[in-house]
């Protein structure tokens, strides 16, 4: 069985996550750089897509041209655990973090299962670098300080989308979060946007915590990428490509609690990615 991703909450989503676990800000968490790329996962050495799809033409040549001397030591990583990791580089860089790369075409692994449970960061990085593969940084912090920190510690993560929160699932909130890891992600277009509050008292709320804010720049990115991993080469034919962007990026604001785009604005992003990726 193939295991699906699961989403990463913004630092709203998160917060409402905390109201039902208090006890996720009460321990440990790890910290990751969010690199700009597309999710790709590895099983017994099958690539697919974030959406467990197989990989496009154009995508496998990125692959490989990534892996390079690197492709066969992943495959046998992959029959032993679920090998999760961002395809990216210079030629494929979704929201234009380009400078967290060292190449046209690069990768970096984030992320190991075994069954359905996430392999700890720590432990997982070990493993992955002992294929001699490159796995993300990692550093364990207090997540309270990272919820209270976060818009200060993005200045450490310039060169990139931003960094990932995961922490351990207390026991008690297992059943309820389904999985051994609860993730968040703390991105730069967040800044002055979110703020969390770690406190549980309630607040009055206005009318305008009901005005919802347009979907960020980097999720409408995300979505047309994700387009493109479905269509490969179809995303050049604005007729086919501009109904599966509109699909995934009606998903994205639905799922993050946004307001959907002006058409026009959509389609001048898509025009954007493309020159990226001709580039």
């Amino acid at each position: 069985m193939v295991f699906k991703y699961p989403e990463i909450r913004t630092p709203k989503e998160f917060e409402e996550i905390v109201r039902k676990c208090g006890k996720l800000v009460e321990g440990f968490g790890y910290v990751q750089p969010k690199y700009d790329g597309s999710n790709i996962t590895c099983v017994d050495g099958t690539f697919y897509t974030r959406n467990l799809n197989p990989l496009p033409k154009h995508f496998q040549e990125l692959l490989y041209k990534a892996l390079g001397k690197d492709f066969k030591n992943l495959i046998e990583l992959s029959k032993r655990y679920q090998v999760f990791f961002e395809l990216g580089g210079y030629l494929n860089s979704p929201a234009g973090y380009k400078d967290c790369w060292s190449g046209e075409a690069d990768y970096v692994i984030f992320d190991l299962v075994q069954g359905n449970q996430f392999v700890n960061p720590e432990q997982a990085k070990e493993i992955v670098e002992s294929y001699g593969l490159k796995f993300v940084e990692v550093k364990k912090m207090n997540v309270r300080d990272v919820l209270e920190n976060w818009q200060r510690m993005l200045n450490d993560y310039k060169v990139f989308e931003g960094f990932v929160l995961k922490i351990p699932t207390p026991s008690e909130c297992l059943k309820m979060l389904h999985h051994n890891f609860v993730m968040a992600k703390f991105k730069h277009e967040y800044l002055g946007k979110q703020v969390i509050t770690v406190r549980k008292e309630s607040k009055t709320v206005s009318k305008k915590d009901f005005e919802l804010p347009e979907l960020e720049e980097s999720e409408v990115y995300g979505a047309i990428n994700k387009a493109h991993l479905e269509l490969g080469d179809d995303i050049f034919d604005k007729k086919k490509a501009m109904p599966k962007i509109f699909e995934y990026v009606r998903q994205e604001a639905e799922k993050h609690g946004r307001k959907i785009p002006s058409a026009s604005k959509i389609y001048r992003y898509y025009l954007q990615y493309l020159e990226r990726i001709k580039k």
